[in-house]
């Protein structure tokens, strides 16, 4: 019987230094970074999404080229375009994929499910993307598809964000296509790894701080020319620009935001996705928490 391999998994809430502490563990170990950033896999998502400054690029590549930062090699970023969007059937596929060929593998970041499909092995329906149904559900307001999706499907309230547009669509379509509920497909099976997994929290206070830094940071790094070449390029409605830090960004582009108030808001919505992520894990007992990004020696 083959040994499985040892998988350990980094996870946070946002702006919680997940980042810092994977390199100083890969560095520690040899090791490559697999980003869990339903995000980041995106070429042209740069500022806004907190990517790693030497990881930036406008350009998609396939999902076996690794951006390199601070000379650790990082999968799953830059391998889709924004208009182009990857299931987590795909992504699940893609990140086994990568584990299974790397040495040392640290599976990194805040995007609860799709962490979660790779620690718990999420068995998640094969469903290709409709494209008619999809731009019809795009003409409704997301208020209204949420409460369509709890109306089939409850269960899904414990792991669909109600803002997040994107994959409350995608689960109308998974339930379009099967007749079946989408929590009911999203079924645990036995894990593929030896699972260690890590959470890091620095307090309320300080990730308020390291948020607000953040979000300056952003502005200064050219947030507001990214939305707006992300707008040009792909449009107005692209759903990704209406995901935290662009929605902002693209308010104060329209005139409807000053960057103070703007600044304000992406802090707060930051926040709110926050203590979603903790919410989520809070009563995890195979978590492992620590306060300190700076990595054991």
């Amino acid at each position: 019987m083959t040994e499985k391999l040892h998988l350990k998994v980094i996870v946070g809430p946002t702006a919680a230094g997940k980042t810092d502490y994977a390199i100083q563990i890969a560095q520690q170990t040899n090791g490559a970074v697999i980003s869990a950033d339903s995000r980041q896999l995106y070429a042209g998502m740069n500022s806004g999404t907190a990517k790693p400054q030497e990881a930036w690029n406008s350009n998609a590549h396939d999902i076996f080229t690794a951006d390199l930062v601070n000379d650790i090699p990082h999968y799953l970023l830059n391998v889709r375009t924004p208009n182009n969007p990857m299931t987590l059937t795909e992504w699940q596929e893609a990140a086994f994929h990568i584990i299974d060929q790397s040495h040392n593998p640290l599976l990194v970041g805040g995007t609860m499910l799709y962490v979660d499909s790779i620690v718990f092995n999420y068995s998640v329906p094969n469903v290709s993307p409709n494209e008619s149904l999809r731009a019809e559900l795009e003409t409704q307001s997301t208020n209204d598809l949420y409460a369509k999706l709890l109306t089939q499907d409850p269960a899904a309230k414990e792991f669909i964000e109600p803002h997040h547009k994107r994959r409350i669509i995608r689960a109308l379509e998974v339930i379009t296509a099967t007749g079946q509920p989408f929590s009911s497909l999203r079924q645990k099976r036995e894990p593929k790894y030896i699972i260690e997994i890590i959470g890091l929290f620095p307090g309320w206070k300080a990730l308020e701080k390291n948020i607000t830094e953040r979000a300056e940071k952003m502005f200064m790094e050219g947030l507001f020319d990214e939305t707006e070449q992300l707008r040009q390029k792909y449009g107005n409605e692209l759903p990704l620009l209406q995901t935290m830090n662009y929605r902002e960004a693209a308010l104060v582009l329209d005139k409807k935001l000053d960057k103070k108030m703007a600044l304000t808001e992406m802090v707060r919505a930051n926040l709110r996705y926050a203590r979603r992520q903790m919410s989520w894990w809070r009563k995890r007992e195979d978590i492992h928490w620590i306060t300190s990004h700076r990595a054991p020696v």
